[in-house]
């Protein structure tokens, strides 16, 4: 991998926007969060959704691949 290129998970312009999406939501509920709780947050989001979204792949492989009923 080029040392240019880096996965969108670890994406700093995503990792913010999720953290403002986290904290905006927060300030919603009248939540007050301590620092850094919203980038902790929002980067265990990100982490949840890419395995999820893994997940998915792996089980629409695994079906493509067996007997179509």
């Amino acid at each position: 991998m080029d040392t240019l290129e880096k996965p969108a998970s670890r994406s700093l312009t995503l990792k913010s926007a999720a953290a403002i999406a986290v904290a905006a939501i927060a300030a919603r509920f009248s939540v007050d969060l301590p620092d850094g709780v919203a980038q902790q947050f929002a980067g265990a989001i990100i982490d949840l959704v890419t395995t999820l979204g893994l997940i998915g792949v792996a089980i629409g492989r695994t079906r493509a691949r067996g007997p179509i009923i």
